[in-house]
């Protein structure tokens, strides 16, 4: 059968701009057959002529049997739904369905706009508590460490996607909320001239359709990093259970049908729970390990000599990776006496994190040690006497901050200090881990 495609991502506030276009393809002959992913609309031959109107929905629970029965014996019949939004079709010539602006408002603000309002409350408290948390830390650093912001993108596929991606959002979200507050401030003008809403122009729609489309697109990266979340176990477990006990709550309640909706999207999320489910079951963790980013220096000790015991920890995701090692060994040669050397060792996606990294740690290490190691080039150190307890005299720790390419390597350790052959291996490595 022939077939017409038209890109549907309308934003909400562009109802009058999709409404005109199914009619204007109504009138060349076509009838709207099917709504695929809220991106595309297929379009079919009209045996009969038709004509369409958008009314306002509210996403939650579908419209009272009443007013549904009333737009039925006027002859509308439902053929698309969307977020806000109920498509019906009717034969050309059958009375709007809404044709008071004041009413069409008022039902706007009861379906759609209390409900957003809602939805950007979430997002706006999150933004608010990240921006809060970057003035303490800029403030006091030593009050909130800020390598949990960086942990972000080593330690979860999702927090990495989420967070390269933040200001592109930010910017979308802020576009988006002008354009409602545009069609707010035409339609409330519209109301008091007592005039139809107008509809927006040609390329401003389009405009509107492409921006919503890319922010659809962002969705297939996200659920990539779900997806990969889930294989490495990343993914809380009483999270996963807690989804589908709720969806199983939802489905298990009288079939009222104003709650259908609400019914179907349950449906849906236990279907991708179950997948989550049995990705995180599976053994699967290898096959992250394919994709995502290589752990810096994660395949031996850095004190292989010295040390005797040692805890490793490695964190990574499609972006960056980070190697947390804690080694043991003997204060020195003959002692039974342990000491420790602690390392973090990032390797970051952008030289512009990487400088940021770097100046945090050296921040740790005082204004006194500020210069770099003579002979090396980004590499820094700070020794330190140390006293008491079971250390012998005149014991010294040492406190190392190595950068090459976007590896960040930070080691304290107790354990005497660390000499140039020590440096000249590590550095060797580095280089051999691709730095």
């Amino acid at each position: 059968m022939k077939r017409k495609w038209t890109l549907f991502t309308y934003p909400t506030m562009d109802i009058k701009a999709a409404e005109a276009m199914l009619n204007c393809r109504a009138e060349q002959g076509w009838r709207l057959e099917k709504i695929w992913l809220g991106l595309l609309a297929s379009f079919v031959p009209a045996e009969e002529p038709v004509c369409y109107c958008l009314d306002w929905y509210d996403p939650n629970r579908e419209d009272e049997l009443d007013y549904r029965t009333l737009l039925a014996d006027a002859g509308w019949r439902r053929v698309g739904q969307l977020s806000y939004w109920n498509i019906y079709e009717a034969p050309a010539g059958t009375s709007p369905i809404q044709t008071d602006g004041e009413l069409e408002y008022r039902r706007f603000r009861k379906k759609a706009l209390r409900r957003m309002a809602i939805g950007w409350a979430i997002p706006l408290i999150c933004l608010a508590v990240l921006v809060l948390l970057g003035v303490l830390v800029s403030m006091k650093p030593g009050v909130l460490g800020w390598s949990y912001f960086v942990t972000v993108f080593t330690d979860t596929n999702t927090g990495a996607v989420v967070a390269t991606a933040l200001p592109l959002l930010l910017a979308g979200v802020a576009l988006w909320s002008g354009r409602l507050l545009l069609r707010l401030g035409q339609w409330k003008r519209a109301i008091a001239r007592e005039e139809p809403f107008p509809v927006p122009g040609r390329g401003s729609a389009l405009t509107a359709r492409i921006f919503s489309l890319v922010g659809y697109l962002f969705l297939i990266p996200l659920v990539l990093a779900f997806l990969l979340d889930a294989m490495a176990k990343e993914l809380n477990l009483g999270w996963i259970i807690g989804m589908a006990a709720g969806c199983l709550i939802v489905l298990g309640k009288d079939p009222l049908p104003e709650h259908e909706r609400k019914r179907r999207y349950a449906k849906g999320t236990l279907a991708c729970v179950a997948v989550l489910l049995a990705l995180r079951l599976l053994p699967l963790a290898g096959v992250t390990g394919l994709v995502c980013v290589k752990p810096p220096l994660a395949d031996e000790r850095l004190l292989p000599e010295r040390t005797e015991l040692e805890v490793v920890e490695t964190h990574a995701t499609l972006l960056s990776a980070r190697t947390e090692r804690r080694e043991f060994g003997p204060l020195k040669e003959g002692d039974a006496l342990n000491g420790v050397m602690d390392s973090e060792a990032w390797r970051l996606p952008w030289t512009w994190l990487a400088d940021w990294v770097t100046e945090q740690y050296r921040k740790e290490l005082g204004t006194a040690n500020q210069e770099e190691v003579p002979g090396y080039e980004n590499v820094w150190l700070e020794r330190y006497g140390i006293s008491g307890g079971n250390y012998p005299e005149e014991a010294t720790g040492d406190v190392w901050l190595i950068r090459r390419g976007n590896i960040v390597l930070w080691v304290r350790t107790d354990m005497g200090p660390l000499d140039e052959d020590w440096l000249d291996g590590i550095l060797a490595r580095l280089e051999e881990d691709g730095a």
